[in-house]
């Protein structure tokens, strides 16, 4: 596997943290269809529904924690990915 960081010890934690994400997503995948998707709402799976509690409630929410999701993935691969980076082999 190619390492994403230059630092060895960095590059284990952001790999593990991303393993973690990935596993804990799966499951939630998992329980949302046996029970319901209410559960992949992206502001449940930040816990921000802590502070403010009807964040993870209805559909409109789900809507928007996605349009959420969609707009800092924008801002991520406009703002910290460029064309003119090497790609990594």
């Amino acid at each position: 596997m190619t390492a994403l960081l230059s630092n060895r010890y960095v590059d284990a934690l952001v790999k593990t943290i991303f393993l973690f994400g990935m596993t804990h997503l799966l499951i939630l995948a998992f329980v949302a269809f046996r029970e319901s998707f209410h559960v992949l709402n992206a502001f449940t799976i930040l816990n921000m529904d802590a502070f403010l509690p009807a964040l993870g409630q209805g559909t409109i929410s789900f809507i928007l924690s996605y349009g959420m999701v969609v707009a800092v993935y924008s801002l991520v691969f406009f703002a910290l990915t460029s064309r003119n980076k090497k790609i990594r082999e």
